[in-house]
């Protein structure tokens, strides 16, 4: 009888990011990603660098990780919001969207100074699915062209198969959505989102 064993995280990024060498994943993990002006993805190591968070002027967090991390204290002025989350297909990530759309949407409305951070453990999953939700809400992108773009400027992003599944959901409720792709990331780097 033949076995195969489970594929790990690090397997699945391979296989999902085959330009990505594994000797570069940490750093990549470490590094924050601006993926439209004023809004970052990371894993949680730029959460807790006061020395990231300062250089790049974040002033709200989103973490998506079972425990909520430590933040600097040297910097009190973050407004956070944390949802305990796992990273399995299973897990109903759609549950949140709104929340984490309204929240990132309040925080770039309410002053041109704002910076927000998503981050979850790695970068990887969680924290770009809840930003692909903040473009499908924001511009007329459909989930797939949301999470090309988002890849586009962080090559590990790889939303789990139930965190797409339900990115899809999440359009479906959205009003007046088109079905021709277009080029939304040409009017995202203008800084037309939101």
């Amino acid at each position: 009888m033949l076995s195969f064993s489970s594929p790990t995280v690090h397997s699945s990024l391979v296989v999902t990011s085959r330009n990505v060498r594994p000797s570069t994943l940490g750093l990549i993990t470490r590094t924050p990603s601006e993926i439209i002006p004023r809004l970052y993805l990371s894993g949680v190591f730029t959460a807790g660098s006061e020395e990231q968070l300062s250089s790049l002027g974040i002033t709200h967090i989103i973490s998506l990780i079972e425990v909520r991390p430590p933040y600097p204290k040297s910097l009190p002025h973050l407004k956070t919001l944390h949802i305990p989350i796992e990273d399995t297909a299973n897990t109903n990530i759609l549950q949140h969207l709104d929340l984490t759309t309204n929240f990132i949407r309040a925080a770039l409305e309410e002053s041109k100074h704002n910076v927000v951070l998503v981050h979850c453990a790695m970068g990887i999953s969680r924290s770009a699915t809840v930003v692909c939700a903040y473009l499908l809400a924001t511009t007329p992108m459909i989930a797939d062209e949301a999470i090309d773009f988002v890849r586009s400027r962080r090559e590990i992003v790889c939303p789990n198969i139930g965190f797409r599944t339900q990115l899809d959901m999440y359009v479906a409720h959205l009003p007046g959505r088109r079905i021709h792709r277009r080029p939304w990331h040409k009017l995202l780097r203008r800084g037309y989102a939101g």
